[in-house]
């Protein structure tokens, strides 16, 4: 893995590149984020003013969070503002409420907005079972309209629960329960392909280099993972540092 910046590189590999595939570059991970969370901010502004909604999906993982965490500092700075934001996740671990391993924990811990509504999957001390996680959350998903949904992706190339060899590409349920995650915990609940994409927009992140590979078979169209059927309604980016790009 080499983190010089080629733009020769570059250039070759994005000639091929899908034109309904919009790929961002950026330098490193914390760069990334800082950009990715400006422009989510400017996404929301621009979509309140524009219909007085916005419903945005975020992510977990490393990266994820921590753009939460800067979310939710921006939202907090603003407590008149935001009125009509509405934040998703598009998949949760079926954990307790206050565990570490819940997405959505830096938003429900630290979110003070009260103009921001909030839609968690249910946890498993507050759900009698998954499934009817599932249906709650399925539920408050109907007639949704999602505006931005931020994607992160993993390794082995699966988004949101969504992992290689064990994912229904067709499902054409919103969501569905999962009990047996090569990645622990086992439990989660998680969008579909269906309803991760009938968002209007789609931004896949990734930093790092144990992402290189993934990034390399969404680009070359390899569609033996989940990430590579990932298409917005109108607009997908592919957002990666330079080392989930360049790899030797």
């Amino acid at each position: 893995m080499s983190n010089q910046f080629n733009h020769d590189d570059f250039d070759a590999i994005v000639g091929d590149f899908e034109d309904e595939l919009d790929l961002t570059l950026y330098s490193d991970a914390q760069e990334l984020q800082e950009e990715v969370t400006v422009q989510i901010l400017a996404a929301i502004e621009s979509g309140l003013k524009l219909t007085g909604r916005f419903d945005l999906v975020l992510t977990g993982g490393t990266l994820g969070v921590q753009i939460a965490d800067a979310l939710v500092d921006e939202l907090n700075a603003d407590l008149d503002g935001f009125a009509g934001l509405h934040i998703w996740w598009s998949d949760e671990r079926f954990v307790p409420a206050e565990s570490p391993e819940r997405n959505a924990l830096p938003v429900h811990q630290n979110l003070r907005n009260k103009n921001v509504v909030v839609h968690e999957g249910l946890a498993s001390d507050d759900a009698t079972d998954i499934d009817a996680a599932v249906a709650e959350y399925d539920k408050a998903l109907s007639d949704v309209k999602i505006d931005l949904n931020i994607l992160g992706l993993g390794p082995d190339g699966h988004v949101a629960s969504l992992f290689p060899g064990i994912a229904n590409i067709d499902d054409p349920r919103r969501v569905f329960a999962i009990t047996d995650s090569p990645k622990p915990p086992a439990a989660r609940i998680s969008f579909t392909m269906a309803m991760i994409n009938s968002a209007e927009e789609i931004w896949m992140i990734a930093a790092g280099e144990s992402k290189a590979d993934a990034v390399t078979k969404i680009i070359e169209g390899d569609v033996s993972i989940p990430a590579s059927y990932v298409r917005a309604i109108a607009h997908t980016r592919l957002i990666v540092d330079t080392e989930a790009f360049f790899s030797e």
